[in-house]
């Protein structure tokens, strides 16, 4: 884990990708609220991506995470955009932390148009070295995960075989993992 206190998710990516912007507040039951900020050009040049900023604050939880999400900027950002804020939704009811290897769905086409219809949880491999986790102000260590879209046939492969297997399977294949047309790793 890093070992620099921040004051929170917001100064973490600023430090690590860019200067984000604030897409929308997300108000959950109880009056909390998890803000969604944007930043173009990361992880790489012509790439969006979504952070959550205050998941990992919510008090009576054990959500000691924020959220990530990616994909080339021509892409359906706005759409995906509300795919995260469902995620969060569902945390913040749950109580419940994601776990890497987890996948969430399939549940139908993420966005219109796209064959994906789940998301696998890992480590932010495209992202700057120390991205993955952070200390907030108040001493947590906070687990950066990145929710990656996937394909109904690479969840059953995560479920059957498991992540160490799909991620083998996306480490030979190379895949462009920031496009929502990019093929399934998973042959036939």
């Amino acid at each position: 884990m890093g070992r620099n206190a921040l004051t929170s998710m917001t100064d973490h990516v600023r430090s690590h990708i860019g200067s984000p912007v604030v897409m929308r507040r997300i108000e959950l039951d109880g009056g909390a609220v998890v803000t969604l900020l944007r930043v173009d050009d990361a992880p790489c040049g012509g790439a969006t991506t979504m952070t959550t900023s205050g998941l990992s604050e919510l008090g009576a939880h054990r959500l000691h995470e924020e959220l990530v999400m990616a994909c080339w900027s021509d892409g359906p950002v706005d759409e995906l955009s509300y795919v995260v804020e469902f995620v969060v939704r569902q945390l913040a009811r749950g109580r419940e932390p994601l776990l890497y290897g987890d996948v969430v769905g399939p549940a139908g086409p993420l966005v219109p148009g796209v064959k994906m219809e789940a998301l696998y949880v890992c480590v932010p491999s495209y992202f700057p070295d120390g991205f993955a986790d952070y200390v907030s102000h108040d001493g947590c260590e906070v687990r950066v995960r990145w929710l990656l879209p996937i394909f109904p046939s690479e969840a059953s492969v995560v479920e059957t075989r498991g992540a160490q297997h799909f991620e083998t399977l996306l480490e030979e294949g190379d895949p462009d993992l920031l496009s929502l047309e990019r093929p399934s790793a998973v042959a036939g």
